[in-house]
């Protein structure tokens, strides 16, 4: 059953995506890469503020499901051999995970400067608009349920 986004993560939803589309058109307006730097930085830490309220609540959920058993009791009981599995899967999908968002971002600042040199006006904002859409869906798909828990919201007992 699918509930309506709390006001927290419609709030959330509509500053990251107007963050996505401001982050990936600075190109168009702030030609300097240390301002668009500068620029990029502030629009993280406003979105990351915008969260935060969500984040928190995530926590408290989890906090409430991890009573039973504690994350750091499981993996001391794991087998070494287990661990180190574990450990390198962690980062090989950090890894993945970071390169797969390199490679998003080199690929959407070339096509808008492909976009520029065919002489469209406001090459990076018109795609800008479209990521920000798609940030903003994401954040209000409804969140996965919790195993123990109902609706991903309440333990169940």
């Amino acid at each position: 059953m699918s509930t309506p986004p709390t006001r927290s993560r419609a709030f959330a939803a509509l500053v990251g995506g107007a963050s996505t589309a401001l982050w990936d058109a600075t190109p168009d307006v702030i030609t300097s890469r240390t301002a668009r730097g500068w620029a990029k930085a502030a629009i993280m830490a406003v979105s990351l503020a915008a969260s935060t309220p969500d984040l928190r609540a995530a926590r408290e959920s989890l906090r409430e499901v991890r009573e039973e058993v504690h994350p750091a009791e499981a993996w001391r009981a794991l087998p070494t051999r287990n661990r180190t599995a574990l450990a390198g899967i962690a980062v090989a999908a950090l890894a993945a995970s970071t390169a797969g968002v390199v490679a998003g971002e080199r690929w959407a600042f070339r096509r808008g400067q492909a976009r520029a040199a065919a002489g469209k006006r406001w090459p990076h904002a018109g795609p800008a608009l479209l990521y920000g859409a798609l940030a903003s869906t994401v954040w209000l798909a409804p969140p996965p349920e919790v195993p123990g828990t109902t609706e991903g919201r309440q333990p169940t007992a």
